[in-house]
Parts: structure tokens; C-alpha cells; sequence
């Protein structure tokens, strides 16, 4: 399997069910922004590709002390653009897998580091979780829970899509759809449980302080 070279982050959403006035990857969790975290993960990758939009002028400044050959991609559009057009901006210019992580993900390092080794094995990997959010997308899976099968906005499903995965550029469409939406003419798809999830509301600012504090820590 070739090995993976690219990531790119996602960080040009406003945020604005979190509330702060600030682009969510700033958000400190246990005295650290969460690009801070996402960056350190990813001292291993090749490029780092970021994907800017909101308050843009502050999440560089950060970037770029910590990553200082990381390439930074501008979605001017981040209003009326989402996730996967801001992918699109970075996928248009692969020929190869790549990972791609939201930039409010908080993630358990050790199972970040599991699910790098299974992305060793498939070609494609989606990243699931148990941890749940108030408005998350839930993740159907098959026999043995090694495959997504399908999404669904039913709580009743115990699996969360997280938002990271390492997909090929062909999976990506320059559309106003969810990532999630993108990924379903491909399924079924591998699956690999992190410990992770998105914090896109202040009850969910509120779980990760409590986890990283108390659980993951």
C-alpha cells in the first residue's frame, strides 16, 4: 500500500452554533488550540495542506508557527461553500490518497495512531466513533462493524461519523453536499473506531475539556 503523503485540514468554517466569534480550530482545550494538536499529530506527513476561510489572517499566523512548509489554501467562498468544497480546493491537485481531517476534530492520540496503521492495509479508511454529538452523523456498519455501509441523522445508531478519513480525489465533487454525502457512492467502505468527535456546539466544547481531563488523559 503506497504510503500516505498528504493531509488536509479543514478550517474554513465560521462555527457559529459554538458561539465564539472565532474560527473553532483556535478553540483551547486543555490549554491548547486544536490546530496546535492537529499539527503536532501530523509532524509525519509529507504536506500539510490547510484550508482557510473564516477569520483566515489568524488561523495562518498560528499555522505557520507550528508548521512553518505547510500549504495554506484560501476558500474566500467559506460562507457559502462547506466542508467538501473546501477538500475540493486541495483534492483538484492530487493523483494520490490522502487523509483529511476536520479542524474541530478532537482526537484520542493512541487511537489516531491505530487508525494511521490501518490506513497501512486499505486503500480507503473511514474514521467512526462512539462518542456522540447532539448533531452528529451517525455511521451505519456492517457484519463485525469493519465496514461503513451507509449515514444517517438517527441518533438510535450507537457510531459516529467523525469527519476524518483517508479518501482518493476522485471521491471528492465540487458540490454543496456534506462529505459524508460524497462518500456514499463508494460504499461500502472500511471502518476503523477512533476516539474522536467534533465540536460544533458548547455541550460539545463542554465533553472534550471532560474527556481529555478525565478519560483520555
Amino acid at each position: 500500500m503506497p504510503p500516505l503523503k498528504h493531509v488536509v485540514i479543514s478550517a474554513a468554517g465560521i462555527g457559529s452554533r459554538l458561539g465564539l466569534n472565532k474560527p473553532k480550530c483556535l478553540v483551547e482545550v486543555a490549554g491548547r488550540t486544536l490546530l496546535d494538536y492537529h499539527i503536532q499529530r501530523l509532524a509525519w506527513a509529507e504536506t500539510v495542506w490547510l484550508v482557510v476561510g473564516f477569520h483566515e489572517e489568524e488561523v495562518i499566523e498560528q499555522a505557520m508557527q507550528l508548521r512553518p512548509d505547510l500549504i495554506v489554501v484560501r476558500n474566500p467562498d467559506y460562507a457559502r461553500t462547506n466542508t467538501l468544497q473546501s477538500i475540493y480546493r486541495v483534492s483538484r491537485h492530487l493523483n494520490e490518497r490522502f487523509l483529511v481531517v476536520d479542524a474541530d476534530t478532537v482526537i484520542e492520540e493512541a487511537s489516531f495512531q491505530a487508525f494511521l496503521r490501518a490506513a497501512e492495509k486499505h486503500p480507503e479508511l473511514v474514521g467512526v466513533s462512539g462518542y456522540t454529538t447532539s448533531d452528529g452523523v451517525r455511521a451505519l456498519l456492517g457484519a463485525n462493524q469493519a465496514c461503513v455501509t451507509g449515514f444517517s441523522r438517527d441518533s438510535q445508531h450507537p457510531f459516529e461519523w467523525t469527519g476524518i478519513a483517508v479518501i482518493t480525489p476522485r471521491m471528492v465533487v465540487d458540490q454543496p453536499i456534506y462529505v459524508y454525502q460524497a462518500l456514499e457512492p463508494y460504499l461500502p467502505l472500511p471502518a476503523f473506531e477512533l476516539k474522536a468527535f467534533d465540536i460544533d456546539t458548547t455541550s460539545d466544547l463542554d465533553m472534550a475539556r471532560h474527556v481529555i481531563a478525565n478519560q483520555w488523559n
